[in-house]
């Protein structure tokens, strides 16, 4: 483990710091950020990218002199509990750790998971949402249309089979069967090339699925599904996982329709919050592109307030989380895509997504580590209410 001081000549601001560091994380394999007086001490377990990762910094500070928090909303309301509820949920079998980034869920725990779950559908259905089912893996193609694997390869979890002969598979066999030595299986000469991966977003299929075709009108869709992405909390919390589930609401057909469907669903969102007693806010956000040219477009989503975060407060951590997002994708889906309006031009769209694990822990942590603790409103609203 090395660590680097990087100097400025004034210390940017709290939301600038963390644009730099959500852009270093997402290059390097950051293991701490410290902030001083004028100083950062970066913590990072890089052999020989010091020079690589100052150069970063110095670039992300620059760009990040047009990055500023909007707040859209907030709900201050009291904190009526500062313990960390995983202990107790994890000694009571409702949480129970598989390996790290990766839980399962029962009791009262997964009850609420449902119930949230419901209740986003409950938003999607009230504004008509036609509801899908899509694959949990994407195909190659999907990945290199919308250009992902050069804007998140930090993020990408690729799937491989088998070599499709004999030999390949009678050695595989071999060599993994249960006495044999390993924890990890090399991706060598055994395994084919990867023609698909695991989804690390929900909505994409949506759009995929759409791909050529003239749409008649605008259209909300919902789909709920598992979403994996390369990451995991270092103390393996709740707070970020590798596998996790996300309820999105997808809306698409003509420019002055997605933003009037994104600011009618922020209000519902803001319902939803309220109706759940969550200390939380929603502002302007930007995603944590690679360290490449992409990162110019994390700037362009929060000068133009492309993405907004659903952000609760976690009181024992004394920080926010985000447990959800709103995003507009202007013309990009349509374009890559080749999906028309009626008028030949390309679509625009946009989506809401809330995460379950992160909502639930965000509720328990917030409410109580029993449901006998929580407000009696919250629990009607869920419809859990004994």
């Amino acid at each position: 483990m090395k660590d680097l001081r990087y100097e400025f000549d004034s210390l940017p601001s709290a939301e600038q710091l963390d644009f730099i560091e959500a852009g270093l994380r997402a290059s390097f394999r950051i293991t701490g950020f410290a902030v001083g007086e004028r100083v950062v001490t970066i913590s990072h377990a890089e052999q020989e990218a010091a020079d690589a990762i100052a150069r970063m910094v110095k670039r992300f500070a620059f760009i990040a002199k047009n990055i500023n928090k909007d707040l859209v909303f907030h709900h201050d309301v009291p904190v009526r509990y500062r313990l960390d509820p995983q202990p107790e949920l994890e000694a009571s079998r409702q949480v129970i750790p598989i390996q790290p980034g990766f839980f399962s869920f029962q009791g009262d725990f997964l009850r609420v998971f449902k119930a949230i779950n419901q209740a986003v559908l409950a938003l999607a259905t009230r504004v008509g949402a036609v509801e899908q089912e899509h694959p949990a893996i994407w195909p190659v193609r999907l990945f290199k249309e919308i250009d992902y694997f050069h804007e998140f390869p930090q993020q990408v979890i690729l799937c491989a089979p088998v070599k499709d002969d004999f030999d390949s598979r009678s050695t595989f066999a071999k060599q993994f069967a249960k006495d044999a030595a390993f924890e990890t299986v090399p991706m060598g000469e055994l395994m084919a090339d990867a023609a698909y991966g695991l989804q690390p977003a929900v909505c994409d299929c949506c759009y995929y699925t759409l791909e050529g075709h003239a749409l008649s009108g605008d259209s909300f869709f919902t789909t709920y599904n598992n979403v994996f992405r390369n990451e995991r909390s270092a103390s393996n919390r709740l707070d970020r996982l590798t596998n996790f589930s996300v309820r999105d609401i997808m809306f698409v057909g003509s420019d002055s329709f997605v933003l009037e469907a994104r600011q009618h669903l922020i209000e519902l969102l803001t319902q939803f919050l309220v109706a759940l007693q969550l200390r939380a806010k929603i502002e302007t956000a930007n995603d944590p592109f690679f360290a490449n040219e992409s990162v110019m477009k994390s700037v362009f989503q929060n000068v133009h307030r492309l993405k907004y975060e659903l952000l609760a407060e976690i009181p024992h951590l004394d920080r926010e989380i985000a447990v959800g997002s709103i995003n507009l994708h202007t013309d990009f889906f349509g374009k890559a895509f080749a999906i028309r309006l009626a008028n030949g031009q390309p679509a625009h769209s946009g989506c809401i997504g809330v995460g379950m694990e992160r909502m639930t822990y965000a509720l328990f942590c917030q409410h109580g580590s029993h449901l006998d603790q929580w407000p009696s409103e919250v629990l009607r609203f869920l419809h859990l209410a004994r």
